[in-house]
């Protein structure tokens, strides 16, 4: 049993190395295409003496993001950005 164990974490590590590798030269083949954005709504809770939070809307923004499974150069991936298009900020 503990062999089974041992040889399914290599197998799982080996795939997610073999899939940040994949990632790296999809990004460095890419040359600048590899980078967009996206639109993210922002919103502001702001608290109230009842204990509640008012939202507020305080408009929409342009994210950069990049085509990839992993984040690169300081930016997310563009589907965690699509999927976290609401941006809450609480005073």
């Amino acid at each position: 049993m503990r062999v089974l164990l041992e040889r399914t974490a290599v197998v799982i590590l080996a795939a997610l190395v073999a899939l940040y590798a994949g990632d790296v030269y999809r990004y460095r083949a890419a040359h600048g295409t590899a980078f967009d954005s996206v639109e993210v709504k922002q919103f502001l809770a702001v608290p109230l003496k009842n204990g509640k939070d008012e939202l507020d809307y305080t408009g929409s923004a342009q994210v950069p993001c990049v085509r990839a499974v992993f984040p690169w150069a300081g930016d997310d991936p563009c589907w965690w950005v699509r999927w976290h298009a609401d941006n809450w900020t609480k005073i």
